[in-house]
């Protein structure tokens, strides 16, 4: 009878402990996720925030326009930035050092990614939530809106996005041996 008792507590210890371990990696998957489409996914397109500046002009004969790119440029470095810093904690987490492909081809698709969402916001007009809310109208306006112009676009951005994630992952990893060393 003592037996049995320890039995059942030892299998509810284990199924809790399943849960438990089940519902960390649950919860470090989702913040990855998280990380991975709203900072860095979205860091390539604060670099289309200039935009804004038209409508407060683009010179810089008017002091006060050294303030506003300043502020503006602050915003978008510190923001690029942080998405690359959080993409390279992702893959420290979840790769070691030999996985170069894999990282170069899940940064190649993360550029697309974020060319077709830069594309989605500044053409399209539409918001980071409509994926998750209105899905068949997202995917309806960008099968409309497929075009040359589009390709293009989604091509230049993620080329732009690529380089930078790339000569940044290398950058850091050259930095950190020539430290080790």
């Amino acid at each position: 009878q003592y037996i049995g008792i320890g039995l059942t507590v030892r299998m509810q210890y284990f199924n809790y402990a399943v849960l438990s371990a089940g519902i960390f990696i649950g919860v470090v998957l989702g913040f990855s996720m998280h990380m991975i489409v709203f900072v860095t996914l979205f860091a390539g397109y604060m670099i289309t925030d200039y935009i804004h500046l038209q409508y407060i002009g683009i010179g810089l004969t008017v002091r006060m326009q050294y303030f506003n790119y300043a502020v503006l440029s602050a915003g978008i470095f510190i923001g690029v930035v942080l998405g690359i810093l959080s993409l390279e904690l992702i893959f420290k987490h979840y790769f070691d050092k030999r996985h170069d492909v894999l990282e170069l081809f899940l940064m190649a698709v993360l550029s697309i990614l974020s060319g077709v969402g830069i594309y989605i916001g500044r053409f399209l007009r539409l918001n980071s939530w409509d994926v998750f809310t209105r899905l068949q109208h997202v995917l309806s306006l960008i099968a409309e809106s497929f075009s040359m112009h589009m390709i293009v676009f989604v091509t230049l951005f993620a080329g732009v996005q690529f380089a930078i994630l790339v000569i940044s992952h290398y950058g850091v990893r050259l930095i950190q041996n020539t430290v080790d060393k």
